[in-house]
């Protein structure tokens, strides 16, 4: 027995070592340091932001190996540790990226849209159709439905509202088939699926795959976007567009403050929620910023409630705004105290 005792010890030691080199499956999540919007958002003729616009972001180590995961958990602060994302959509990077680029495409759009209609002008909007951001990993069917794609109609009926396609799939049962139509690669197919084998909680069929809207808007050829596509998705919507509504009117709303924030931002304008809160608000406070923005309590999603126990358990010294529509933070905005001398 003593003899092989060297044998053992080496044996574990390999197999240790080894497991550095595997991926755990779960993802690493922690603070980062929110990005100053200013330079990102250009209106020729505009202002310059009088304070600081922060747009918040998670930091994150993907599918991260087990020495990485264990070392950041002690040495970064909010640290979560969560399945991997890439894992469950089973996506490759260049999918992720063109996923995250589309994301950020439309939040530039909505943004225009948002502001020039806040500020009086009507602009045009075409709705081009649905661009597919999340997948059930069991859905038979996740493979006739590319990244890429963008759905127009289902069971040769033309698609013109959110409103309708949800419709169109309630009406469905469970595992009954459908015809979708999609634009690929420039051209019109069809396609056909089933519907998702569950419903959900309230009872209702779904597809298999969540869509979101492709909208189309008329450009003000004053607005420029400054490499602004690589900076997040979704999230990014409610802070860009306050970041252009901003430099668009004649009075500031910062009035020397630094505010940063996260929310999606609806083509009406209702803020939305977002994940990553307790990383993005530590973040905030961290680099200094004076209040965070962040979107109201929802049914299912209570961003507001977990920033408020972040900044308590944290010992955060920021202050909240809680926000459901854009117009909710412009009057919060509008609301600050004017504060000079900042550094």
């Amino acid at each position: 027995m003593k003899r092989r005792a060297p044998w053992i010890v080496l044996v574990v030691l390999l197999m240790i070592i080894g497991s550095g080199f595997i991926p755990t499956g779960y993802d690493v999540l922690f603070a980062g340091n929110p990005f100053n919007l200013d330079e990102f958002v250009q209106y020729e003729g505009g202002s310059e932001l009088d304070g600081d616009l922060g747009m918040t972001y998670v930091a994150s180590l993907q599918n991260s190996k087990w020495p990485i995961m264990i070392l950041t958990h002690f040495s970064k602060k909010g640290v979560e540790i969560v399945p991997s994302v890439t894992g469950q959509q089973d996506l490759g990077f260049e999918e992720l990226d063109y996923q995250n680029k589309i994301m950020m495409e439309q939040s530039k759009i909505k943004a225009e849209y948002i502001a020039r209609g806040l500020l009086g002008e009507e602009p045009k909007l075409e709705l081009q159709g649905f661009y597919p951001v999340y997948y059930f990993p069991d859905w038979k069917n996740k493979d006739a439905v590319k990244v890429t794609d963008i759905l127009v109609g289902i069971d040769g009926e033309k698609l013109e509202s959110y409103e309708q396609l949800d419709q169109l799939i309630v009406e469905k049962e469970p595992g009954e088939m459908l015809t979708l139509s999609l634009v690929r690669e420039g051209k019109e197919i069809e396609v056909d699926v089933t519907t998702y084998p569950y419903k959900d909680y309230y009872g209702n069929t779904l597809l298999g795959v969540f869509f979101e809207e492709v909208f189309e808007t008329s450009k003000d050829e004053n607005i420029e976007w400054q490499n602004i596509e690589n900076l997040g998705g979704p999230s990014a919507g409610l802070m860009i567009t306050l970041t252009l509504l901003d430099k668009m009117m004649e009075e500031s709303l910062l009035k020397g403050n630094a505010v940063a924030g996260t929310g999606t931002i609806t083509i009406d304008g209702e803020v939305g929620p977002i994940g990553g809160v307790k990383q993005k608000v530590i973040g905030a406070a961290n680099a200094g910023f004076d209040y965070f923005i962040v979107p109201l309590d929802g049914e299912w999603d209570k961003n507001e409630s977990i920033a408020r126990k972040t900044i308590s358990e944290e010992g955060l010294d920021i202050e909240l705004i809680p926000v459901g529509t854009i117009e909710d933070a412009v009057d919060a905005l509008e609301k600050l105290p004017e504060k000079k001398g900042r550094e």
